[in-house]
């Protein structure tokens, strides 16, 4: 099963604060002006659901566009997702201490999914959602950078910041290569509750690669399958191999 891990862009969606939103203006219309409709669109480029690149925060960091391919592909097998539910609560900061257990499962992971429920809040009450949403301790970032081989992370909210403290650009710097070689991009504003409990097979990230810019959005896609299913498909192999 496919499912869209993106939000749609929609105009009056939710943007961090002070940050501009999209705007769309109608150019032509059919009947009135030809044969065909156009819009245009002017998109900030860290609106919905976007991913942070490199040069976001390090002046000399790579753009979204200078990106290989495999920093928007993952297979199941590299794919982590862990949930969080103890931070769904606005202004929750986690920390080194909510990840760490799930280490023993880190070996092999490029995509970590961090999911706390917090996109509730998109449509329950979206000024708590832009305002008040979790954040990533600069700690855990630095523990991510440091004692594991992911290369991106995906949260449920709005922005490794927020804009109710200032551990915001600290974070960024410690995932995003201001300190070391390697660097971990940030998929923000994603939703991971179509997920369920379902095993992911893959994830795709399509990139708007536009030369020059730190970061874009970014269309997920997941193909999920049922966990149930998985397990009677690897207790049917293992009978018909004899075991």
């Amino acid at each position: 099963m496919y499912v869209h891990l993106s939000h749609i862009l929609e105009p009056n969606g939710p943007a961090y604060p002070g940050t501009p939103k999209l705007e769309t203006t109608q150019r032509t219309v059919i009947g009135e002006d030809g044969d065909a409709n156009s819009f245009l669109s002017t998109l900030p480029n860290h609106f919905g659901t976007h991913m942070d690149a490199p040069r976001h925060f390090v002046p000399d960091g790579v753009t979204i566009a200078e990106l290989g391919p495999e920093r928007f592909n993952f297979d199941g097998d590299e794919v982590l997702l862990v949930d969080v539910p103890s931070k769904s609560k606005p202004k929750s900061i986690l920390t080194v201490e909510d990840i760490e257990p799930y280490a023993s499962e880190f070996d092999g992971i490029r995509l970590l999914l961090i999911r706390t429920g917090f996109e509730r809040y998109r449509s329950e009450n979206p000024q708590v959602y832009q305002e008040e949403g979790p954040c990533l301790d600069p700690e855990l970032c630095k523990w991510l950078a440091t004692e594991t081989h992911v290369q991106c992370i995906g949260l449920d909210w709005i922005s490794v910041g927020a804009p109710w403290n200032d551990l915001g650009t600290e974070a960024h710097r410690q995932l995003l290569g201001a300190y070391r070689d390697n660097f971990i991009t940030a998929i923000e504003d994603l939703s991971l509750a179509p997920v369920g409990d379902k095993w992911i097979d893959f994830v795709t990230l399509g990139p708007l690669r536009v030369a020059g810019v730190d970061s874009s959005q970014v269309s997920v896609t997941a193909f999920l399958n049922d966990m149930d299913f998985l397990i009677e498909d690897a207790v049917d192999e293992a009978t018909e191999g004899g075991f």
